[in-house]
């Protein structure tokens, strides 16, 4: 613990964060460093001198200090924290505990994103990334998105790979027209809403009472995407095949 302690206090420093930052983007010596961060020399001295005894940077032979393997993973372990701090309203009303734990190691994934808080701006966004789409939409929901369903329909037909993974309890109204094509599959819960594409994703969570919410965040960041395309599988890996058609529809 003494160690994770002053490794945090470290990394408490926006001073010392900056300067990390940039040391990992280029080598730089001492006086390039000091005239980034607007530091005086001394100042900069003893920044980097802290660092260095911290095993975060190092110093060539040459004079250019970079950033060690062990200051690179720390940064990378602290992708999950920024995201969440910065979204920390977000969180104190929305239950993570609902993913897998391996993806909530990895929430610094998506920091490359924005806020979708809207519920009629956030079908109409699902609808036109799903228009944009060019070779797949996969998505896991608590309910159809019904307007979209002909939009599906007609991108299937032109060789369109469309997935959903539903709850076992869903009934869609009485009279809906699911589109043909869409490869169904069932799961005992969903808890949380995602949709990705060859092109972008969104993803939300519920509110702490277990109710869905369906403002989401939303990005065609790779990284984004990625973390959302691998919850997909992972979940989509636990299903069991609905056998038949659901109940109530056309």
């Amino acid at each position: 613990m003494e160690n994770l302690g002053g490794l945090l206090f470290e990394l408490s420093s926006e001073e010392r964060m900056g300067i990390l930052l940039a040391v990992q983007a280029e080598k730089m010596r001492l006086s390039n460093i000091a005239e980034r961060m607007k530091f005086t020399a001394t100042e900069a001295s003893r920044q980097l001198q802290r660092l260095s005894e911290a095993k975060l940077i190092q110093r060539d032979s040459e004079g250019f200090f970079t950033i060690t393997k062990y200051g690179e993973l720390s940064l990378s372990l602290l992708d999950s924290l920024i995201f969440t701090s910065a979204n920390r309203e977000y969180f104190l009303e929305h239950d993570a505990s609902v993913l897998p734990s391996e993806f909530i190691g990895r929430l610094g994934d998506l920091r490359g994103c924005s806020f979708q808080g809207d519920f009629i701006s956030t079908l109409a966004y699902d609808e036109e990334m799903v228009r944009s789409a060019e070779e797949y939409a996969y998505a896991i929901a608590n309910q159809i998105h019904y307007s979209a369903q002909p939009l599906v329909a007609e991108k299937i037909e032109a060789g369109f790979d469309a997935r959903s993974i539903l709850p076992e309890n869903l009934v869609p109204p009485p009279g809906l027209r699911l589109a043909e094509g869409v490869v169904r599959r069932l799961l005992p819960r969903v808890d949380f809403h995602l949709i990705v594409t060859d092109k972008e994703a969104v993803f939300g969570l519920p509110y702490l009472n277990g109710k869905m919410d369906y403002a989401q965040f939303v990005s065609k960041d790779e990284k984004f995407r990625g973390w959302c395309l691998d919850l997909f599988h992972h979940c989509w890996d636990k299903t069991k095949p609905l056998v038949g058609s659901m109940p109530n529809t056309a």
